[in-house]
C-alpha cells in the first residue's frame, strides 16, 4: 500500500475517458440567459473582442506622488480636493512618454486601433483585438496585462430630512451644502433641462458664479447624425441619430460621453431614443445626480400628481456628468441584451474626470469581484489624487457574499428605507366579480413582467398554494391570474412558481411593506402587479367564496404610502467579501429604496419610467451610492484637507445601528449595513480618523498576491514595502472596520487614528465582544511599547495607536462569523466606533489530512491520523466513486474570464443534500486540440445569482478543482445551480475545441468499499484506519471521502481519498 498526502491524479489521461461511466445524472438542462454573475445585473451578451491592455509603468497621478507634486493646480484654491495637476512640466512629459509608448506597442503587434488611452489614473488602452494579437501582447516586453473587457449594469423627498441635514445643527442648516465641490457622476447621462441642474437663482436659491477656479472640464454638446467621441473624433455616421441641443450651465459645469467602447460591440440604438450626447435616454443617471447634488427645494410632480420637493445631499455642489453607460434596457431581436457600461469606456471617463477637476466621484455601476479590476487600479490613483470614489454594493442580496465593488480605497454602500410619506403612482387594478366587484384598486405593475396593454389585461383569480409560492404550486392555475402573497423569496422564483402551474398573470399583495414595482433578474412574459395588503387579503376572501375575475389597466393611480425606515433593502447585496473577507465590506447603508430624484424626460422606448416625466422613484444600491457621494461632497467643502480615506472614516465611525433586516424583525449585522446607517451631522465632528494611503493600499494587494500588479501600479516593489514596515495583512490595513476571517487561537490587529479636532483628547475603549471571542485593547506608544493605564492619549492634530487582541474562548462556534464593535470613548463627548466581524477558526483535535492519494494492495490500504485527545472515534465515508465523462466545448476567449460570454457553453449541475465531494479534472490529452490552454471554473447561484466557487489555471489545459462539502442546492429554488465553465485561454487557433472532463460526485457510501477503525482514541497517538474494497476496475480512478468525529461527535475534518485499486 501506498498514499501520498496530495492528489496526485495519478492515471488520468485521454484512454481513460473509455473507461468512465456515462455522464452524471444531475447535470440539468436550463435557460442560460436566466443566470448572473453577483454584483452585476443579468447580461445576455454577445461574445467580443475588446480587451484593456495595461502596460508596465506607472500612471501619471503615480508619477506626479513620486514627483511630490500633488499639490492644487490652482494655488489660490488651498489644499483643496483633487490635487493632480497634469499640466505640470514633469508630470506631463511623463504623460506623452507613457502615450508613446503605448503607441509604439501598438504598432509592434501590428495594425491595432487604440479606441482609449489612459494615463492618468492607469498606463494602458483599449482595443478590439484578434486571438493572435493577445497573444502576442501577452508576451510583449513592456506589457503588464491583457484584460478582456465587461460589461456592467447601472446597479428623495425626504432624505435629507430622514438623514438629518435639514434638522437643528444639521449642514444644510448651517448652510454646509457643498459650495463649488464638483461631483462627477459616471453612469448613463443627465437631462440638462431638468430644474434640479437648473442655475435659475429661483430654483437654487442663490445663482450659480462661473465654475470654481481649476476646472478644466468640457461640455460636448453632440452631433446630429454622428457619433462624436470625446475628443471630437467622428467614430461613426448614423443618420437616424436625433437632433439634439445639449448645453451646461453654471450648475452642471461639464458632460461628456464615452461610448467608443460600446459602439465597436453594439449598435447604439438612436432610433429608439438614445443620444449621441451626454443627454440621458435612460434616466438612470439624471437620478444618480440629483441625488447626490441636484438643487434644494425643487418641487416635483409625475403624471400631475404634486408628490414633494426634492434635494440633492449637496445642493450647492456643481456636477459634471460622464455618459458611460448606453441603450438603457434594450434588448435586441435576438434576445441579446445589448446595453451597460463597458469597463473601457468607465476608465476613459475616471481617467478624465480626474485631469477636468471633479472631488467626488459617484460609480452606481456593477464591478468585478476581482481585486485587480482594471477600474479598481484606475479608483487607486484617483483616491490618490484626492478623489473620493461612492460605489454601489450591488443588487443581488439577500445572498451572502455577493457585495461588489470591493476595493477597500472604494466606498461601498448598501441600500436601506427611510421613513416618512411618499407618493405611489401606479394604475387601476379593476374588479369585475366577486365580494369587491366594481371597485378599482390601486396596483403597481412589476419591471420583470411584460406591459399591461392599452385595452388592459382580464383574467379570473386564482389562489396560489402554498400562498407565497415559493415552492413549486399544488394548484393548477392553467388561463389563470395568481393570486401571490409578497414575503420570503425572490420575486423571480415567485413569478416562475406561477408560470410552471399555467398563470397567464400574477397580481401580488404585499406584506406590511409599501407595495412596490416588483423587480429581479429575470423576465417573464406574462404581466403583473403588486396591490395593498388589505386588498389581497378580501381578494383571497373573494377567491374563496366564488369566481372572482380582474383587469389590470393603465389608468392611472395614485396614492400615499407611510414608508418604514431603517430596514434592510432586501435586494441590496451582502458580505463577507468575497475576495478577502479580512475587509469588511459593504462599509456603510444609506437610504435606496423608493428614492424620488430627477429622470430623463424624453425615455427610450426600452427605458422603466414614463416619458414625458422629468421626476420618479427608483429603488437600488444605484441610488444610495449617490447620497454618500453627496455627503462626501458635503465633508469636502466642510473639510478641504481630508483625504478620501478621512472623509470615508468620519461616516463610518458616526453611523448608527438602529437598522432591521428586511424582515424588520432581526438586527442587522456589518455583512449588511458595514459600519451601519450614515448619519452625517454627528459625522461632521468624528474626532478620530482611520487614515490610509497609496503605500498601505499597495501593501494590501501585495499579502492578495498581486505583486506583478504592485509593480506596474507604482513602480514600487512588494519586497520594498514590506522592508518599510508595511503589513501585507489585509486585516492590518488602517481601515476603519477590523474583520478577521480565520482567527486560529489568538490574533493582535493594530490601528493608527489622526485627530481631527484640533484639540486633541483623552479616550477609553469600550468593546463588545463578539460571542466566543475575548478582546482586550492596549494603547501603544510612538516605540512600539503598550501603554498600561488602559486610556489612548491623542494629542492635538496628532495621531495614536493600540492593539486589539482577540483570543477565542471555549465557547466559541467554529466555522460561524460573529460580530461586536469597539468605540473609543472620549473625554470630550466624542465616540469614534468601528464593526468588528470575526469567525473563529476551528480548533483541530484530530489531525485531519486533507488528501491523500491511495494505491490498494489486495484492495486494502491503512490510513493513520493523529488524536489529541482520549475518547470515543468514529468515521464515516462516501464512495469510492468512480469517474464519469462530461462532454463540452470551450469557446475561444484570449484574456479574462467572461461570465457571460460563457454561459451558453457551460454545464449546469445540481448538488443534493448530503453530497461531501465535487471534482473536475481535465488535462491535455482530454481536449481535442493539441497546445489548446482551457480552465475550469465553478459557480454556485442562488436565486439565479452566482458567486465563484473554485476556479484551476494550471498551465495547458491541466486543471483540477475538488470541493469538499459543498453547499447543496435548495431544490424549491429553480436558480440554485451549480455551474461549471470551460475557458478557451488559448484554443489553439480554432473558435473553439471540444473536451471531456472526468468529474466525481461523491455523495453515498458505496457497496464496494467499507471503512473500519477502533472506536477508541488516546491522546497525542495515531488512530489506524483501514478501507476495504472489492470489484473495483483497474483502469478506473475512484474518489471518495473521510470524515473524523471526535469524542462529542463533533466533525474534525473531511479527507479527501484519490483511489487507485
Amino acid at each position: 500500500m501506498k498514499y501520498n498526502k496530495i492528489l496526485t491524479g495519478m492515471a488520468l489521461s485521454g484512454a481513460m475517458v473509455s473507461c468512465v461511466v456515462a455522464a452524471p445524472s444531475n447535470i440539468v438542462q436550463t435557460d442560460p440567459s436566466k443566470f448572473s454573475e453577483a454584483g452585476s445585473a443579468p447580461v445576455v451578451a454577445q461574445s467580443h473582442n475588446v480587451y484593456i491592455v495595461q502596460l508596465k509603468g506607472a500612471p501619471a497621478i503615480a508619477k506626479a506622488s513620486e514627483l511630490g507634486e500633488l499639490a492644487p493646480s490652482n494655488p489660490a484654491a488651498g489644499n483643496f480636493g483633487n490635487k493632480y495637476d497634469p499640466t505640470s512640466p514633469k508630470v506631463s512629459e511623463y504623460i506623452n512618454a507613457v502615450k508613446q509608448r503605448q503607441s509604439k506597442v501598438a504598432t509592434d503587434i501590428g495594425s491595432i486601433k487604440i479606441i482609449h488611452s489612459y494615463s492618468h489614473t492607469y498606463n494602458g488602452f483599449s482595443a478590439r483585438l484578434t486571438d493572435s494579437q493577445v497573444n502576442a501582447l501577452k508576451n510583449h516586453p513592456d506589457v503588464a496585462n491583457v484584460y478582456h473587457d465587461e460589461l456592467h449594469q447601472p446597479e428623495t423627498a425626504n432624505t435629507p430630512e430622514f438623514l438629518g441635514l435639514t434638522g437643528p445643527g444639521g449642514q444644510h442648516t448651517l448652510g454646509i451644502k457643498g459650495e463649488d465641490v464638483i461631483v462627477g457622476i459616471l453612469d448613463s447621462g443627465i437631462w440638462p433641462e431638468n430644474p434640479s441642474f437648473s442655475e435659475d437663482s429661483q430654483v437654487s436659491e442663490l445663482a450659480y458664479g462661473a465654475p470654481p477656479e481649476g476646472w478644466e472640464g468640457a461640455c460636448n454638446e453632440g452631433s446630429v447624425g454622428e457619433f462624436v467621441n470625446s475628443s471630437g473624433v467622428v467614430v461613426y455616421n448614423d443618420d437616424t441619430a436625433p437632433a439634439d441641443t445639449f448645453t451646461c450651465n453654471n450648475k452642471l459645469i461639464g458632460a461628456r460621453y464615452f461610448g467608443e467602447t460600446f459602439s465597436s460591440v453594439y449598435e447604439i440604438q438612436f432610433a429608439l431614443g438614445e443620444f449621441a450626447s451626454p443627454r440621458d435616454a435612460d434616466g438612470h443617471g439624471s437620478h444618480t445626480a440629483s441625488t447626490a447634488a441636484g438643487n434644494a427645494g425643487v418641487t416635483a410632480t409625475i403624471q400631475g400628481v404634486d408628490v414633494g420637493t426634492v434635494s440633492g445631499m449637496a445642493p450647492r455642489a456643481r456636477i459634471a456628468a460622464y455618459k458611460v453607460c448606453w441603450n438603457a434596457n434594450y434588448v435586441s431581436p435576438d434576445g441579446v441584451n445589448e446595453r451597460g457600461c463597458f469597463f473601457g469606456d468607465s476608465m476613459a471617463a475616471i481617467d478624465q474626470a480626474v485631469v477636468d477637476g471633479v472631488d467626488i466621484l459617484n460609480y452606481s455601476i456593477g464591478n468585478s469581484n476581482s481585486i485587480n479590476s482594471p477600474v479598481y487600479n484606475a479608483a487607486l490613483r484617483a483616491a490618490d489624487a484626492g478623489v473620493f470614489f461612492s460605489a454601489s454594493a450591488g443588487n443581488s442580496g439577500p445572498t451572502a457574499g455577493s457585495v461588489g465593488n470591493i476595493a477597500p480605497w472604494v466606498t461601498t454602500v448598501a441600500a436601506s428605507t427611510y421613513d416618512g410619506e411618499s407618493a405611489l403612482i401606479g394604475s387601476e387594478l379593476e374588479i369585475n366579480s366577486g365580494d369587491l366587484e366594481g371597485q378599482a384598486v390601486f396596483s403597481i405593475s412589476s419591471t420583470i413582467g411584460t406591459d399591461i396593454p392599452e385595452e388592459g389585461f382580464s383574467g379570473d383569480l386564482g389562489l396560489a398554494e402554498p400562498r407565497l409560492a415559493c415552492d413549486p404550486l399544488s394548484s393548477d392555475l392553467t388561463g389563470q391570474i395568481a393570486l401571490i402573497e409578497r414575503g420570503t423569496c425572490a420575486f423571480d422564483i415567485k413569478f416562475q412558481n406561477a408560470v410552471d402551474a399555467g398563470a397567464e398573470g400574477i397580481v401580488v399583495f404585499t406584506d406590511n411593506r409599501t407595495p412596490v414595482a416588483m423587480g429581479g433578474n429575470l423576465s417573464f412574459d406574462i404581466p403583473a402587479v403588486m396591490v395593498e395588503r388589505p386588498v389581497g387579503l378580501d381578494l383571497v376572501d373573494s377567491v374563496n367564496n366564488g369566481t372572482t375575475n380582474v383587469t389590470m389597466t393603465t389608468s392611472p393611480a395614485a396614492t400615499t404610502a407611510t414608508e418604514v425606515g431603517n430596514l434592510m433593502a432586501d435586494f441590496s447585496s451582502r458580505g463577507p467579501n468575497p475576495q478577502t473577507a479580512d475587509i469588511l465590506k459593504p462599509d456603510i447603508t444609506a437610504p435606496g429604496v423608493r428614492i424620488l430624484a430627477a429622470t430623463s424626460s424624453n425615455q427610450f422606448e426600452f427605458g422603466g419610467n414614463v416619458d414625458g416625466e422629468s421626476y420618479a422613484y427608483l429603488q437600488g444600491t444605484s441610488m444610495s451610492s449617490p447620497h454618500i457621494a453627496g455627503l462626501a461632497a458635503l465633508f469636502r467643502g466642510q473639510y478641504p484637507e481630508w483625504t478620501p480615506a478621512q472623509i470615508k472614516s468620519a461616516l463610518m465611525t458616526a453611523a448608527r445601528q438602529d437598522v432591521l433586516k428586511e424582515d424588520a424583525f432581526t438586527p442587522a449585522d456589518p455583512f449588511d449595513f458595514g459600519a451601519g446607517h450614515a448619519d452625517p451631522v454627528p459625522s461632521m465632528n468624528p474626532g478620530l480618523v482611520y487614515s490610509a494611503d497609496t503605500g498601505d493600499y499597495l501593501a494590501f494587494l501585495c499579502g492578495q498576491g498581486e505583486s506583478g500588479l504592485v509593480a506596474t501600479l507604482s513602480e514600487q516593489t512588494c519586497e520594498g514595502l514590506e522592508e518599510s514596515g508595511f503589513s501585507f495583512d489585509a486585516s492590518q490595513l488602517n481601515y476603519p472596520s477590523i474583520a478577521i476571517e480565520q482567527l486560529e487561537g489568538s490574533e493582535t490587529i493594530f490601528r493608527t487614528v489622526t485627530d481631527v479636532t484640533g484639540a486633541g483628547g483623552t479616550y477609553s475603549f469600550n468593546i463588545e465582544a463578539p460571542a466566543g471571542v475575548e478582546v482586550s485593547a492596549t494603547a501603544i506608544d510612538s516605540d512600539g511599547n503598550a501603554i498600561g493605564d488602559g486610556m489612548l492619549e491623542v494629542s492635538a492634530d496628532g495621531t495614536a495607536s493600540y492593539a486589539l487582541t482577540f483570543t477565542t474562548t471555549d465557547d466559541a462556534t467554529p466555522e460561524e462569523w460573529v460580530f461586536g464593535s469597539l468605540t473609543l470613548e472620549g473625554n470630550n463627548g466624542i465616540n469614534v466606533r468601528s464593526p468588528i466581524a470575526v469567525k473563529p477558526a476551528l480548533e483541530a483535535t484530530i489531525d485531519v489530512p486533507e488528501s491523500l492519494s491511495l494505491q490498494l494492495q489486495r484492495g486494502r490500504a491503512a490510513i493513520y491520523v493523529q488524536t489529541f485527545y482520549s475518547g470515543q472515534f468514529s468515521v464515516e465515508h462516501q464512495g469510492l466513486t468512480p469517474a464519469a465523462g462530461l462532454a463540452g466545448t470551450a469557446i475561444s476567449q484570449p484574456g479574462e474570464f467572461s461570465f457571460n460570454a460563457n454561459l451558453d457553453t457551460a454545464t449546469f449541475f445540481t448538488v443534493g443534500e448530503g453530497t461531501s465531494l465535487l471534482r473536475f479534472v481535465l488535462t491535455d490529452a482530454l481536449v481535442d486540440a493539441e497546445g489548446a490552454d482551457i480552465n475550469l471554473l465553478l459557480y454556485r447561484c442562488v436565486d439565479f445569482s452566482c458567486l465563484p466557487v473554485a476556479t484551476s489555471t494550471g498551465p495547458g489545459s491541466n486543471e483540477d478543482i475538488t470541493v469538499v462539502n459543498p453547499v447543496p442546492n435548495d431544490p424549491a429554488d429553480p436558480g440554485a445551480l451549480y455551474i461549471l465553465f470551460a475557458h478557451g485561454v488559448d484554443t489553439a487557433g480554432q473558435d473553439s475545441v471540444d473536451y471531456t472532463s472526468l468529474v466525481w460526485f461523491v455523495d453515498q457510501a458505496e457497496s464496494t468499499t467499507r471503512v473500519s477503525a477502533s472506536p477508541r482514541a488516546i491522546a497525542n497517538r495515531f488512530q489506524n484506519v483501514y478501507l476495504l474494497s472489492r470489484g473495483l476496475d483497474p483502469n478506473q480512478l475512484y474518489m471518495g471521502t473521510m470524515t473524523f468525529f471526535d469524542n462529542a461527535g463533533e466533525s474534525q475534518g473531511t479527507t479527501v481519498l484519490e483511489v487507485q485499486p
